[in-house]
């Protein structure tokens, strides 16, 4: 009995070393392959290597947005302890404005972003191991006037409007790996593979930094509410392009609270609004030169004359007076004819236009220029403006349409909008004799190491079919806009304002009703030198007044700049 006990159990013993040996055989033999990798997955990870983000520059090679090192501090407890305030405080004294403003955020919000460096930030580190400080980089932004061009990147990294977004592609590089053995002794390098993250390439816009700050300064030193925008005509390039007011991009960039988020939000100045492409306004008497150059091709002789009393009467076919409409001279300027039309901003020789041609003639030149259309700049959620006529009056409020509003269309009142880029492109055909070479903000890109991957063509998108004569008559009258000097009512508008100015400047100043008891919005835009453009301006002020006292001083402020700068002749 017990010899049989023996030999069970001996059984036993040596079936377990069978299987055991058969385990192991399919373990390390059959499935050697299976496992070893299972055995690297859970000692490797994968650590992601972010690119840097590529520059932006000016035309200068000013930089416009940068990636800044900064330190991220968490609070991952409560309410920090008095002693870690103190040490806090003692730290940060001398290296920040206010450590007060820092420590109460991290009690409130949590995390606060630091430039700070790296000494300072291991200091913060050994405070307390309930604050976290973590190297990062975040987008900086050189100017406040720069976000309704650039837009921004939030501080997660990621483009959200503006060029940043349209160029993303360019901009975010490709990300790289590596895979790393956490299991490995210290004699052995840790890292399997490595596949490095190739950074961004660099942007050059067209833009003049120099000069979009001080176009930007001349409109906020004046609290004036407005957009500066200045071109070349001949490529398209952007040199300026100012809204204000604007919000710091790097706000957004670092990251704000709700609170910070909402004030903006609900700021009655709307600095979020790009006043440039996305606002409408009525153009007012900066449409007047084309206009005019419309009433030459239906057949108006350039010599023609009406006489301005101050008050246009519009009668019906009894004679009887049905509306009377105002020259803002209201003293009257006299006989009239085209070229004086548009050196003193002469309302009733336009009315009287508007009786001659029609809204349907006018109508059909602004469809064939395309004068609301988009402009085809890269700056997102560009508007469309609106040229009006019965049609477009029926369907959108259902009701006919009036021979006054055909006057008041005229001289851009009524129900025309339009945005300044799409003014300022007027201003280019008329420039370069009937060629619109499409908006850009795009220079070249380069990759890291200063080659060039691409570079802007001008693109000529629109031409049209211009009478070299009758725009004879069109540049007479906007250069006499600017040098004629005479009596109230026969001087040029903006005369005052460029009487000694040493470049002769074709130009045109407006003063658009808004109705409401509310000042008028004032225009100027013109380019320069009348004989050759090589610039193109145009100034808005939101209820600035008078195009002559309000648009026309700015303008002749930042022209002064530029031509000072580029040694314009």
């Amino acid at each position: 009995m017990k010899e049989k006990r023996v030999k069970i159990l001996f059984s036993l013993f040596f079936l377990g070393i069978i299987l055991l040996f058969a385990r192991s055989f399919q373990l390390q033999i059959l499935n050697w392959n299976k496992y070893t990798m299972e055995v690297q997955e859970l000692s490797t990870r994968i650590v992601k290597d972010s690119p840097k983000r590529g520059n932006i520059y000016d035309r200068n090679g000013n930089l416009l947005a940068w990636n800044q090192r900064i330190y991220n501090l968490t609070n991952l407890g409560g309410t920090l302890s008095e002693e870690t305030e103190a040490e806090l405080y003692q730290v940060l004294k001398g290296v920040v404005d206010n450590p007060y403003t820092v420590i109460d955020k991290l009690n409130f919000q949590k995390r606060v972003n630091l430039e700070i460096n790296s000494v300072t930030a291991q200091k913060i580190a050994n405070i307390d191991k309930n604050l976290q400080v973590e190297e990062r980089y975040i987008r900086k932004y050189a100017h406040e006037s720069l976000y309704h061009v650039l837009g921004y990147v939030d501080n997660e990294g990621t483009p959200r409007s503006g060029l940043e977004l349209v160029f993303d592609k360019k901009l975010q590089g490709q990300p790289g790996y590596k895979m790393i053995n956490i299991a490995t002794n210290e004699s052995v390098s840790p890292t399997i593979a490595n596949a490095h993250s190739i950074n961004g390439n660099n942007i050059y816009l067209t833009l003049d930094l120099d000069l979009q700050i001080k176009a930007y300064n001349y409109l906020k030193e004046n609290n004036y509410n407005g957009s500066v925008i200045i071109s070349e005509p001949k490529t398209g390039e952007i040199l300026v392009f100012v809204s204000y007011p604007s919000v710091d991009p790097n706000l957004f960039a670092q990251g704000m609270s709700n609170l910070e988020f909402q004030r903006i939000l609900n700021d009655n100045n709307m600095p979020l609004l790009n006043r440039a492409t996305s606002a409408l306004y009525p153009p007012g008497s900066i449409i007047k030169p084309f206009v005019a150059y419309a009433a030459l091709e239906g057949g108006i002789s350039p010599q023609a004359t009406i006489n301005s009393t101050g008050r246009y009467d519009l009668k019906n076919s009894q004679g009887n007076i049905i509306a009377s409409y105002y020259d803002w001279y209201t003293l009257g300027h006299g006989e009239t004819d085209l070229v004086k039309s548009l050196r003193a901003s002469v309302n009733s020789y336009y009315y009287w236009l508007g009786e001659k041609l029609g809204i349907d003639y006018l109508n059909s030149v602004a469809d064939r220029f395309d004068i609301t259309s988009k402009t085809g700049i890269e700056i997102p959620n560009e508007k469309a403006g609106i040229f009006p006529d019965p049609e477009w009056k029926y369907e959108k409020f259902d009701t006919i349409w009036y021979p006054g509003e055909t006057l008041l269309t005229y001289i851009g009142q009524g129900y025309v909008t339009m945005t300044p880029l799409q003014i300022l492109r007027i201003y280019n055909i008329l420039a370069t004799q009937g060629e619109y070479y499409q908006f850009s903000l795009f220079k070249k890109e380069e990759d890291a190491f200063g080659n060039i991957i691409n570079q802007n063509v001008p693109l000529l998108r629109d031409s049209y079919e211009m009478n070299e004569e009758y725009l004879k008559y069109i540049y007479q009258g906007m250069v006499e806009v600017t040098s004629f000097s005479g009596p109230p009512g026969e001087e040029g508008t903006a005369y005052q304002s460029f009487s000694d100015f040493p470049i002769t400047v074709a130009g045109k100043t407006g003063t658009a009703e808004v109705g409401g008891g509310k000042p008028a919005h004032s225009w100027f835009a013109g380019f320069l030198p009348a004989n050759n453009p090589q610039y193109s301006i145009v100034v808005i002020i939101e209820n600035g007044g008078m195009g002559s006292t309000g648009a026309a001083p700015i303008a002749r402020e930042i022209l002064d700049d530029l031509v000072e700068k580029y040694h314009i002749q």
